[in-house]
């Protein structure tokens, strides 16, 4: 717990009315890469909704805020994160709310999993999701980074979002291309997203679009190192340019830093090989950065998120 933090038993309180609190909880059990120092305090509340209401109590008690959902685009420090982490993520809180409305758009929560998502999508005959397929994580955090492959991102389908401000003041917004780029979503800063709307086509084919998705985690499994603890694809691909070819042309295929190492597999993951801190991950990266610059004239911008003390 930093010094600068005071928990005051009333917001404690409070906060455990709205979810589960945890003091001093480790963030390696938040991240895919399975690192990170603890958090001062950590709120997992008991539904999208409440969120709101824990950054009222924190913003009342001048508490900063972090917030997360999957784990799987994050890089948490080795000391931890300084104030209060919101984790919106149904695999700690329990199921998000999914549907479909009477305009025939799709709603899910931020915390639904994209692979549950896709689950919905298909049950109901439609399709579009293709590009979710295989990216770990939660709605809300693939609405924030517009993820997506090469099949597509989150933009080509989402036409509404529900947010909180900084303030916890409740928002609601139609979306539009012009709000997105490569990996970005245009919001205003300190912005949680609480859920969206997504409309989606009718599959012409459910039984083949099934298939289809099959195949593609089976590629994904084949090309990816999935059996290590990793956050994905690590850096952005610069304009003309393919990451992994970058890194693989400057000869980093399996450089390590401690327990980390880049994938053998895939050069835009980086690993941990079971005993690697926040810091050798964030040292990697960086040296992977210095070298291709050097190599290549070409900088390497990460895509995952880096957060708390290094």
């Amino acid at each position: 717990m930093n010094d600068n933090i005071t928990i005051k038993k009333n917001l404690l309180d409070h906060l455990g009315e709205l979810g589960t609190v945890r003091i001093n909880e480790p963030m390696s059990s938040y991240t895919t890469f399975k690192t990170g120092g603890p958090a001062d305090i950590l709120v997992i509340p008991r539904h999208a909704k409440l969120a709101g209401e824990v950054i009222r109590a924190a913003a009342g008690e001048s508490i900063p805020v972090t917030v997360i959902g999957g784990g799987s685009n994050l890089l948490v420090g080795d000391r931890g994160v300084r104030g209060l982490v919101i984790v919106l993520c149904e695999k700690f809180s329990g199921p998000g709310r999914i549907g479909i409305g009477d305009d025939g758009l799709v709603y899910a929560d931020a915390p639904v999993l994209k692979e549950r998502f896709i689950d919905f999508v298909l049950e109901k005959g439609l399709g579009g999701v293709e590009f979710m397929t295989g990216i770990p994580g939660c709605i809300g955090g693939g609405i924030v980074m517009n993820a997506g492959t090469n099949l597509g991102s989150f933009i080509d389908v989402l036409v509404h979002v529900e947010y909180v401000d900084a303030a916890g003041q409740f928002h609601a917004m139609e979306v539009n291309r012009g709000m997105s780029d490569y990996r970005t979503f245009r919001i205003e800063k300190g912005t949680l997203i609480l859920g969206g709307s997504f409309r989606l086509p009718i599959s012409d084919d459910p039984h083949l679009l099934k298939q289809r998705i099959a195949d593609i985690l089976e590629d994904r499994r084949g090309k990816h190192p999935l059996e290590f603890p990793s956050a994905g694809s690590v850096f952005k691909n610069p304009a003309g340019h393919s990451s992994w070819q970058l890194v693989d042309g400057a000869g980093l295929k399996g450089k390590s830093i401690g327990g980390a190492m880049v994938s053998e597999k895939h050069t835009n993951f980086v690993i941990n090989r079971g005993n690697a801190s926040s810091k050798d991950i964030k040292t990697l990266i960086e040296s992977i950065q210095e070298t291709v610059l050097t190599r290549y004239a070409v900088s390497l911008e990460t895509e995952i998120r880096m957060i708390g003390e290094f």
